[in-house]
């Protein structure tokens, strides 16, 4: 590559900058809040076209990973690689990375499906653990499943293994279904605590100004980089503005800096069961797909990751942990990041996340991004329709365009009061324009589960976003995008399966042709953003 920085000045660090404030800026992110990247975002503004631009990306998977994937970005050029690259050289962007997707390469990924499946992987790895385990969930609670989490995670404490949990207490001891007990996750944190393990409570994920303002100096100067600082500064924000209580509803573990597990399910009878399916003969890696034999358990699922993903994840853990008043672990240190072959198989995985007050959701704008330039078959499956910005989005497309979408949602079993409603008062124009559309509701049983697929860059992104406001303005949330021939036609299949076992709606009378007649959509547009 020609360039006219020195060489050793154009390194990794450089082009991983170029790559971020490529994407940041795709995704509608600003630069100019740091006056020292105004610059590169006049560069980008005066030659690229957003949506040419962005569909190139799309076109990749929804992200850009790779230097050499800019050269065929719509109005990119030599010329304007060198010039960022001056721009970027000499720039403090810790900011921009902490807020960038993060990728990794070589990574094995296998992918999980309903409660015996993902509660046996979970057990087992849990059981190899034999440095650390690095816990992050919103619900664990204190039924079957739960202790079995508990009785292996109290194992590895008596191995031996250091072993740090974030835990919402209070959502936690609502329980579910009217059963408190369930909800009692004090008792297991008591025995873990007591056996050694370190635990924070995320309920209170934001300070008032004064706790704040004294809570960031004491952080500083214990060595928390300003980074870090930053991250809660925008969660401080958010909630003064809004005054909405915020939620870290992000769901995954981190064993030993090898492996990682990031899904949309949490600990409890109702993700975690041991319940044996109603399965079927269609089988992915010698597991069989079917649905939940009980009605009060849930279809959801997770992903096994074994290579480099677990890096960023566990910085990731580590911001939220500090920010909450955990003890400092250097994630450089050899324990924590093991010097050891990362090479582990053929994934390419990329880490999202988004936050409390985020500049710009990264994880909300790819999702509009995946239907607005759709070109082969495209699958989303959420348990959750919500966010209007996704509708309206939905709701502009062509049929050259929907005919590639189809979207899988529990419609009629959902413990959302107003999905039905969301659904049904915005799904009419895109349902006339060829989007499918699939309710899982057909099995009886309610789906969790939260993932995409997309046939043309053999992609998958699966976590713990929901489509709906709070997951697009404010809660903690985490998704894992996977690319990979192999792996993307494993989840394909056990799309497929749900999708088979759906119904798919054909009347077109099964939507709202005029909301504003039903009463249902005002309801829904009432309590949107707090839900």
């Amino acid at each position: 590559m020609n360039n006219k920085l020195p060489q050793a000045e154009w390194d990794n660090r450089v082009e991983q900058d170029i790559i971020n404030v490529v994407n940041y800026y795709l995704s509608g992110g600003s630069l100019k809040a740091a006056k020292e990247m105004d610059k590169a975002q006049e560069l980008l503004a005066d030659v690229l076209n957003g949506r040419e631009a962005r569909a190139h990306r799309q076109a990749l998977g929804g992200v850009i990973t790779e230097i050499s994937q800019l050269s065929g970005m719509p109005g990119f050029s030599g010329e304007l690689l060198e010039r960022l690259a001056l721009e970027v050289s000499g720039l403090d962007s810790d900011k921009l990375r902490i807020l960038a997707p993060k990728t990794t390469r070589h990574n094995r990924v296998d992918p999980y499906v309903n409660g015996p499946q993902c509660l046996e992987m979970i057990l087992e790895e849990i059981g190899k653990a034999r440095r650390y385990i690095h816990l992050s969930i919103m619900l664990f609670f204190n039924d079957h499943s739960g202790n079995l989490i508990a009785a292996a995670l109290l194992q590895a404490l008596k191995r031996g293994v250091e072993v740090r949990i974030m835990v919402n207490y209070t959502v936690t001891a609502l329980g579910y279904g009217k059963n408190l007990e369930v909800g009692k996750f004090s008792k297991i944190s008591t025995m873990l605590e007591n056996a050694g393990a370190r635990l924070l409570d995320t309920f209170n994920s934001y300070y008032s100004v004064a706790e704040w303002s004294e809570k960031r100096a004491e952080l500083k100067s214990r060595g928390v980089s300003e980074s870090i600082l930053f991250l809660q500064d925008k969660v401080q924000e958010d909630v003064e503005i809004t005054g909405l209580n915020v939620i870290d509803h992000r769901k995954f573990m981190v064993i030993d800096g090898i492996t990682s597990i990031v899904g949309s399910l949490n600990f409890g009878d109702q993700y975690t069961y041991q319940t044996p399916i109603d399965s079927s003969p269609v089988e992915v890696d010698g597991r069989p797909m079917g649905i939940p034999s009980g009605e009060e358990e849930w279809h959801d699922g997770c992903f096994r990751i074994q290579g480099a993903a677990a890096l960023p994840l566990n910085a990731i853990f580590q911001s939220r942990w500090l920010l909450l008043g955990g003890d400092h672990f250097d994630l450089e240190d050899d324990f924590y990041h093991p010097d050891t072959n990362y090479a582990f198989g053929e994934e390419e995985c990329t880490l999202f996340v988004s936050f409390p007050g985020n500049p710009v959701n990264l994880i909300q704008q790819y999702y509009l991004d995946l239907i607005t330039y759709a070109a082969e078959e495209t699958v989303i499956v959420n348990p959750y329709l919500i966010d209007q910005a996704f509708w309206d989005r939905l709701g502009e497309l062509g049929p050259d365009c929907s005919c590639h979408l189809a979207i899988c949602n529990p419609l009629e079993v959902n413990d959302h009061p107003t999905n039905r409603a969301a659904v049904r008062s915005n799904m009419y124009e895109p349902f006339l324009n060829g989007v499918s559309f699939y309710d899982y509701s057909y099995t009886g049983r309610f789906s969790h589960w939260k993932i995409t697929y997309d046939h043309r860059s053999r992609a998958v992104f699966h976590g713990s976003y929901n489509i709906n406001e709070r997951s697009a303005c404010h809660d903690f949330e985490l998704g894992l995008l996977v690319k990979g021939e192999r792996f993307a036609k494993k989840v394909k299949s056990m799309i497929d399966y749900d999708l088979g076992v759906s119904k798919k709606i054909s009347d077109k009378k099964e939507f709202f042709k005029h909301p504003w007649m039903h009463p249902s959509t005002y309801l829904n547009k009432a309590t949107q953003n707090y839900t």
